[in-house]
C-alpha cells in the first residue's frame, strides 16, 4: 500500500508545520505495505469449532484459521477447496453499494477527541480550546490529532430538530467557529465538526433557497429530530444550498472532519414524504446518496466525512467511515457493551468498505480502571474510528497511561467477514511484522457481577496443537510462562486480559513493547538476533519523555538465557531479569529513532518439585459446561495442568477453571496436575468422574443455564432474573423473580441434549413498555429450527401469555421475540419462569 506524494501534498495545503509534523507520525504505520490496497485478504465465513472467537489481522497474516480468500476489487471469495462466492458483500451480506474502501487520502482511520459524551450541548469555545490544548501537549504524538466539535456550537446551543440553524453560531461561542477552527489547527491538530446537514430550523433559510419539503400551505412536510425542515433532494436549488453549506464549513471556517448526524432518518423521511418533492419520481436511496455526493464534493476527498445515527449503509463508498451502532453512556452494560454490541454486528465492515466506528470510548470514573482496560482493548485490538470523550485534563495519570496505549488507531481488519450473533468473549487480533509473528488476544468478562474464566485453546486459535506458547499479560506487564495446548485465563468482573502468544524457539525472543497495544507494529523499524553472539538489536520509534520497554522471552527448559548487558545510543538502560523472561528500559528526552542493542549470556532456571493437588469439587455449568474447583496448593507452584479424558487442555494458574463447550458421557473424567515453570509436573495427578444426573436435574429454570447463543436488538444480549434494562421482571401486574428479560429482534439457543420434555414460560412485553405505552412483539419458540408455538402480536399492554410446550427429544431450543413488522423501538420483552422440565 502506498499513498501517493501528490496526493501527501493535497492534504498538507489545508495544514500547517505542526500538523505535518502529527500527519507524518500517523502515517509511519501506514508506510508499512509492501502491497496495494485494495489487495486480496484471507478470511472466515462462519465460525470454526469455537463460536466465541472473533479474529482480526494485521500485516500479512497467514493462519489455517482462514476458510479462504477474499479479493474486495471483484467482491469475490475463493474458498480453500476452490468454490468461489461472488459479489460476496453485495449479495451474501446485502451491502447493496459495497465498494472496496478508498485509502489513498486516509491510510488509517482518524484518532483523536470528540465532545459530546462529557458536555453534550453544555460546551464553550473555552472548553473546547482546553481540551484542545491538553491533547495536543499529551496524545498528539501519539497519533491522537483530530477535535471533534458536537452538537451545542449551533443556534440557540440547545434542542434537538427545532436548533438545526447552521447559519447562527451560539452565544458560548464568541469569536465564531472559524477562530477555534484557527486555534486547533495552530495546536497542530485537525479541527471536526458535527451536524445534521439535511435540516435546517431557520424559517429564513427555508424562505431564502426554497429548498425544503414543503406542504401546499406552505408548512414543513417534514419535522423530525433532523430538523424542523429537511432538503428536498429534487429542488432545484438543493446542490447549492449543500455546496454553500459545507463550502461554509471546510474552505471559510476550515474544519477538516465532518460527523453528519440522523442519516437514517433522511432515509426514512425521502420514502414516506416523496409526493412533497419538487420531483417525486426519484429513487429515494438514490436522491440520498445525491447528497452525499454533493457534500463530497464540497469538502473534497481530503476531509474526512462521518456518518452517525445507527448505521447508515446506503452511505457506503461515499463516506470515509461510519458509526455502526446506538450511542454510548458512561457505563458498563449501556455504554461499553453497546460499542461491543456494535462492534460483533458490523465489523466485517471494517477496513475494507469503511472505517467502522463503534462509538467513543470513556475512560473516566465511575468505570473502574479493569472497565476502562476493556474499553481501550475493544478499541485498540479493533483498529476502529478511535475517539475519547472525556474532559481530558480531569483524567487520572492512570487512565491517562492507558489511553497512551492504544493511540493511534492502526490498520487492523477482520478476518472474520460476517457478523456476529453474539458478543464473543476471545478477540484475537493476529500481527506479522518484521518477521515476529503473533497473537494478541482480548479475553472478556462481560458480566458485571461474577468472575469468570475463559479458556485459551492452542489448535482452536490456529496455533499448532503440540508446540509450547510463550504468554505475557501487556496491560499488568508480566511474564505467565510457556504452555502446552493452552492457557485459562481468570477474569474478575467486568474485565479483561491482553494476552500476547508468541510460538516457543530455543532462542531468546522478543515478545512485547509497551508503546502500545500492537507491541511493536507502531515503533519496531528494524530488529534481528544474531544467534551466534547471543546479541538482539533493532532500532525503535519512541516518544519523548516516554519509557520504552523492550520484553525478552527466553527457552523453558534446557539452555537458558538472561541479559548480561544493553545499550540505547547515549541513554541510561535499566535491566531487569526475572524467571524465564527479562526487560530492559530507557527514556528518550525526545521523539526520535532509537537503536538498541540487547546481549544475553547464559543461566540456570529455578525449579521446585511441585505436589499434586487434592480434592476436586464439579459444579454443572448448564448442559455442556462445568466449574472445577480444588484445594489449592500449600508449596509452590507454577500453576496447575487440566486433563479431560487423558487429554490436556491447558494450564491454569488458579486452583479452579470453567469448562465449556463439552459432549459428557457417563465415563468422562477430569485430572489436575501441578506444574512448575520448567514444565514439570507433580508424580501424579488428581481425577474425579463425571455424574452425569448431575447435569441434567428433574427440571431447571433457563436462567440458571448458561446458553449456547444469545442477542438482542438493545441492552445487551439478555438478562438472567431481571428485565433488559436491569429492572424486576414485570408482565402487566405480576413480578417474577425468575425469568429471561430481552429485547426484540432477539434470539436465545439453549442445548438441551433431547434430555426434556416439556417447556413452560409467561411472556409479554416488560413494564417499562407499558410505562411508555409502546412496544408490540411476537414471541416464538423453535425445536431444533422447528417452530413449536408461536403468539398472535403482543402489546405493551397486553396480560402474560402462558407457555406450556412439549419439546420431547429436542436438542436446540431457541426462543425468538420478533419486533411484530413495525421496529424494535420500546420491545423489552420477557420470558417469565421460563422453566425446563423431564
Amino acid at each position: 500500500m502506498k499513498t501517493s506524494i501528490s496526493k501527501i501534498f493535497k492534504k498538507l495545503r489545508y495544514v500547517n508545520l505542526l500538523i505535518l509534523i502529527s500527519v507524518l507520525l500517523f502515517l509511519m504505520a501506514f508506510s508499512k505495505y509492501k502491497n496495494t490496497w485494495p489487495h486480496p485478504i484471507p478470511c472466515r465465513i462462519k465460525n470454526s469449532t469455537n463460536p466465541d472467537l472473533f479474529i482480526m489481522t494485521l500485516g500479512d497474516v497467514k493462519t489455517k484459521l482462514s476458510q479462504g480468500i477474499y479479493y474486495p476489487e471483484k467482491d469475490l471469495i475463493i474458498l480453500n477447496n476452490g468454490s468461489k462466492i461472488t459479489n460476496y458483500y453485495k449479495d451474501t451480506l446485502k451491502i447493496r453499494y459495497f465498494k472496496a474502501i478508498d485509502k489513498i487520502d486516509f491510510p488509517l482511520p482518524p484518532s483523536g477527541w470528540c465532545s459530546w459524551y462529557y458536555y453534550y450541548q453544555e460546551i464553550s469555545a473555552d472548553e473546547i480550546k482546553k481540551n484542545a490544548k491538553w491533547l495536543a501537549e499529551n496524545l498528539k504524538e501519539y497519533g491522537g490529532i483530530y477535535c471533534q466539535i458536537d452538537d451545542g456550537w449551533q443556534g440557540t446551543g440547545h434542542g434537538l430538530g427545532e436548533n438545526r440553524d447552521w447559519t447562527t453560531i451560539d452565544k458560548r461561542f464568541p469569536e465564531g467557529m472559524k477562530e477555534l477552527a484557527t486555534y486547533i489547527r495552530e495546536l497542530g491538530l485537525l479541527p471536526g465538526i458535527w451536524l445534521a446537514p439535511h435540516g435546517q430550523s431557520n424559517r429564513e433559510v427555508v424562505d431564502k433557497w426554497k429548498t425544503f419539503l414543503l406542504k401546499e400551505d406552505r408548512t414543513t412536510a417534514s419535522d423530525t429530530w433532523e430538523g424542523t425542515y429537511l432538503i428536498d433532494p429534487t429542488a432545484s436549488d438543493a446542490d447549492k444550498y449543500i455546496k454553500d453549506l459545507f463550502n461554509t464549513l471546510a474552505d471559510k471556517w476550515g474544519y477538516d472532519y465532518f460527523k453528519i448526524d440522523g442519516q437514517p432518518i433522511v432515509i426514512n423521511e425521502y420514502k414516506n414524504k416523496q409526493s412533497f418533492m419538487n420531483n417525486p419520481e426519484g429513487e429515494p436511496v438514490e436522491l440520498y446518496r445525491q447528497t452525499l455526493n454533493t457534500i463530497r464534493e464540497a469538502i473534497g476527498e481530503e476531509r474526512y466525512l462521518l456518518g452517525c445515527w445507527g448505521t447508515p449503509l446506503d452511505g457506503i463508498g461515499i463516506m470515509n467511515g461510519s458509526r455502526t451502532g446506538g450511542d454510548v453512556f458512561l457505563d458498563w452494560d449501556e455504554g461499553f457493551i453497546t460499542a461491543v454490541n456494535a462492534t460483533m454486528s458490523n465489523y466485517f465492515l471494517h477496513n475494507i468498505a469503511w472505517y467502522c466506528d463503534s462509538d467513543v470510548m470513556c475512560l473516566r470514573s465511575p468505570l473502574t480502571m479493569d472497565m476502562a482496560r476493556a474499553w481501550a482493548t475493544l478499541q485498540g485490538l479493533t483498529g476502529q474510528g478511535l475517539m475519547d470523550s472525556d474532559r481530558l485534563m480531569d483524567l487520572s495519570p492512570e487512565r491517562v497511561e492507558i489511553m497512551k496505549r492504544i493511540y493511534p488507531a492502526v490498520d487492523i481488519r477482520p478476518l472474520d467477514l460476517f457478523p456476529s450473533k453474539r458478543n464473543k468473549k476471545i478477540w484475537d487480533l493476529k500481527i506479522n511484522h518484521l518477521d515476529r509473528n503473533y497473537d494478541v488476544a482480548g479475553c472478556f468478562n462481560y458480566d458485571k457481577n461474577k468472575t469468570d474464566v475463559v479458556h485459551l485453546n492452542w489448535e482452536e486459535l490456529g496455533l499448532p496443537a503440540n508446540t509450547k506458547v510463550h504468554v505475557f499479560d501487556f496491560w499488568n506487564e508480566e511474564y505467565l510462562g510457556c504452555w502446552e495446548k493452552g492457557y485459562f485465563a481468570h477474569l474478575a468482573p467486568a474485565s479483561c486480559q491482553v494476552l500476547t502468544l508468541m510460538l516457543a524457539k530455543e532462542i531468546p525472543q522478543l515478545i512485547s513493547t509497551n508503546r502500545h497495544i500492537t507491541q511493536g507494529w507502531i515503533d519496531l523499524i528494524e530488529c534481528n538476533y544474531d544467534k551466534k553472539n547471543n546479541i538482539y538489536s533493532g532500532e525503535s520509534h519512541v516518544i519523548g519523555n516516554d519509557t520504552y520497554e523492550l520484553r525478552f522471552v527466553f527457552p523453558r527448559e534446557g539452555k537458558t538465557y538472561r541479559i548480561k548487558s544493553a545499550e540505547a545510543e547515549n541513554m541510561e538502560v535499566v535491566i531487569n531479569n526475572h524467571q524465564g523472561w527479562a526487560s530492559v528500559r530507557f527514556t528518550s528526552p525526545e521523539s526520535k529513532k532509537i537503536s538498541w542493542k540487547v546481549i544475553f549470556e547464559p543461566t540456570e532456571i529455578y525449579t521446585y518439585p511441585v505436589n499434586k493437588p487434592y480434592k476436586i469439587n464439579v459444579e454443572p455449568l448448564g448442559f455442556n459446561g462445568v466449574k472445577l474447583s480444588w484445594f489449592p496448593n500449600y508449596y509452590l507452584t507454577a500453576g496447575y495442568n487440566v486433563y479431560y479424558n487423558n487429554e490436556l487442555l491447558g494450564m491454569t494458574p488458579e486452583s479452579n477453571v470453567i469448562l465449556r463447550n463439552l459432549n459428557f458421557s457417563e465415563n468422562d473424567s477430569i485430572e489436575i496436575s501441578a506444574v512448575w515453570y520448567d514444565g514439570t509436573e507433580s508424580k501424579t495427578k488428581t481425577s474425579v468422574k463425571i455424574e452425569l444426573n448431575k447435569f441434567y436435574p428433574d427440571e431447571i429454570f433457563l436462567s440458571d443455564i448458561e446458553p449456547n447463543s444469545a442477542t438482542a436488538g438493545w441492552g445487551g444480549t439478555h438478562k438472567n432474573d431481571e428485565a433488559i434494562d436491569n429492572r424486576p421482571l414485570i408482565i402487566g401486574d405480576k413480578t417474577y423473580s425468575k425469568g429471561i428479560g430481552t429485547h426484540a429482534v432477539s434470539d436465545i439457543e439453549y442445548s438441551l441434549k433431547g434430555f426434556y420434555k416439556k417447556f413452560t414460560t409467561e411472556v409479554g412485553l416488560d413494564a417499562y413498555s407499558l410505562k411508555c405505552k409502546q412496544g408490540t412483539v411476537v414471541f416464538q419458540v423453535f425445536g431444533d429450527d422447528k417452530l413449536l408455538w408461536e403468539s398472535r402480536v403482543l402489546k405493551y399492554s397486553d396480560p402474560a401469555k402462558p407457555i406450556d410446550i412439549d419439546i420431547s427429544g429436542v436438542d436446540i431450543l431457541r426462543l425468538h421475540v420478533g419486533d411484530a413488522g413495525d421496529g424494535i423501538d420500546y420491545d423489552h420483552a420477557n420470558w417469565g419462569n421460563a422453566k425446563i422440565g423431564k
